[in-house]
């Protein structure tokens, strides 16, 4: 009967080696396919990407724009869509800041796209 506590404690002990080093090993292989994953992906800086896109989009070109800070450029175009969309001429769009705001500190509230024809 001894004998049998024992060899089942041994087994026990074995069985818990073993499984803990697989998980060991699985988690060895999960943080070294998420550092591979980071490599590929790469770190994105949000400004950079407003920047790439008000560039893309031409933004900075629209009469008015000039001084606006890129992200206030950005958000009133994607919130000004129904403008964008209603213009017939892209050329006659322009941005437009409240009286007495610097555009270097407009927000988003302070300026307005508009289509003037």
């Amino acid at each position: 009967m001894t004998v049998a506590i024992v060899l089942g404690v041994v087994a026990f002990f074995v069985v818990a080696a073993v499984l803990s080093r697989q998980t060991s090993k699985i988690k060895k292989r999960a943080i070294a396919d998420l550092e591979a994953e980071k490599e590929t992906v790469g770190i994105f800086d949000i400004f950079e990407l407003v920047e790439s896109e008000v560039n893309a989009l031409g933004l900075a070109d629209l009469e008015g724009a000039t001084d606006i800070p890129h992200g206030v450029l950005l958000k009133v175009w994607s919130d000004s869509e129904e403008i964008v969309n209603s213009c017939q001429d892209r050329s006659h769009l322009r941005y437009v800041v409240a009286g007495g705001i610097n555009p270097a500190d407009a927000s988003d509230e302070d300026v307005t796209l508009e289509c003037g024809e």
